[in-house]
């Protein structure tokens, strides 16, 4: 493996750090992931679901794969996303269209649902998952940004993983840390490490330009490997099965932006996807999609622009009051787990919402006003 240290200035010396998982963040890990197998095996997730699942769920992907490792556990394993659909049909669920689900909402009388969505527009969403999909005759919506498609994106999470994946050790100049990653465990440690950093503060992407320039991380190129083309998502969009969305054009987080900004952000990408679609785009998903940086002030722009739905990546369930605030509609996560299925159980049960409710009701009953 090579090593980004000869790219430093003759001389320069930087303190390192050797990332590992301890045994305590392992086991706490793997205590969690059992958790919520056990939850969603002994059927109490499905007990929950009569009073947490609520009218539907909308689930969340980005990338696919073969090999989790190979992407240091990004991602959705392809034969998870098999048992996952396999699951949704035996739950009884219809997996339906966002168009679909605004329509059941309005319904007091519909049978409960769920949604697939998959961000970012990347070519495993059509190669590797739409071949799933079809398997089963079920629905998804892929949320595209502008910037992916012409390849300027920064795509800064790609750069990280790229940079990790290359090299033994990174010489990571933005806080002056030499990290050194030799094998698997020590990569996905570091990995996780730096991609933290820069949720911190988003403003922080920035600072990357030099680091994948001095590691020859080609941002262009790895959106051409990962990102669809601008004929694969017309031709996507024209399959039965698969919806294209807006997702900004540029993919940063609205709630750094100036009103006019995020305006320009969405509409821009609004009528790039429709322009090339030849449709209406109506429905929108907000990049990093935390309350925190995705709120009132960017649904109110959505809803201006004419959009039916945005979604956000608040956890929980749909219930009959998301059909007066359709601009900020939870959705479940159900990449990054160590057991697919399981996280996706409990995510349609409405398990992990009231989880996420709960910690926020602890936190807010401890007297911090900060």
């Amino acid at each position: 493996m090579a090593s980004s240290s000869a790219l430093l200035p003759a001389g320069r010396d930087l303190p390192e750090e050797n990332l590992r998982l301890t045994p305590w963040a392992k086991a706490r890990r793997r205590i969690k992931t059992l958790g919520v197998k056990a939850i969603a095996q002994s059927g109490v997730a499905r007990l929950a679901g009569w009073g947490l699942g609520g009218k539907g769920a909308i689930l969340m992907f980005h990338e696919f794969t073969h090999c989790n490792r190979a992407k240091f556990g990004s991602g959705c394993h392809v034969e998870d996303f098999d048992l996952i659909l396999n699951a949704l049909g035996d739950s009884g669920r219809d997996v339906v269209n966002l168009s679909e689900a605004v329509r059941r909402l309005n319904d007091p009388d519909s049978q409960p649902f769920v949604v697939l969505t998959f961000d970012d527009g990347y070519r495993s969403n059509v190669e590797l998952a739409l071949p799933v999909m079809e398997r089963y005759g079920v629905p998804a919506t892929i949320y595209v940004p502008t910037e992916a498609v012409t390849r300027t994106i920064n795509a800064w999470w790609l750069g990280l993983r790229d940079i990790v994946r290359k090299n033994d050790r990174v010489d990571f100049e933005p806080t002056g840390t030499r990290y050194s990653c030799p094998d698997y465990d020590s990569k996905v440690a570091t990995l996780r490490h730096l991609i933290a950093w820069v949720w911190e503060d988003f403003r922080r992407a920035d600072m990357l330009n030099q680091t994948f320039r001095d590691n020859d991380a080609s941002l262009p190129d790895l959106a051409e490997k990962y990102f669809m083309s601008e004929s694969q998502i017309v031709e996507a969009d024209r399959h039965p099965l698969i919806e294209i969305a807006a997702h900004t054009t540029t993919h940063r987080a609205l709630r750094l932006l100036s009103d006019d900004e995020v305006r320009s952000e969405i509409a821009d990408n609004k009528q790039f996807l429709e322009s090339r679609l030849q449709r209406p785009v109506t429905h929108f998903a907000y990049p990093y999609g935390q309350p925190s940086l995705s709120g009132r002030r960017e649904a109110d722009i959505v809803q201006s622009l004419g959009f039916q739905t945005a979604v956000t990546t608040d956890p929980g369930c749909l219930q009959t009051t998301h059909v007066d605030d359709l601009y900020l509609l939870p959705r479940q996560d159900c990449e990054y787990s160590e057991d697919g299925l399981a996280n996706a159980v409990c995510s349609i049960n409405g398990v992990f919402g009231a989880m996420s409710g709960l910690r926020s009701s602890m936190v807010g009953s401890s007297g911090s006003d900060h």
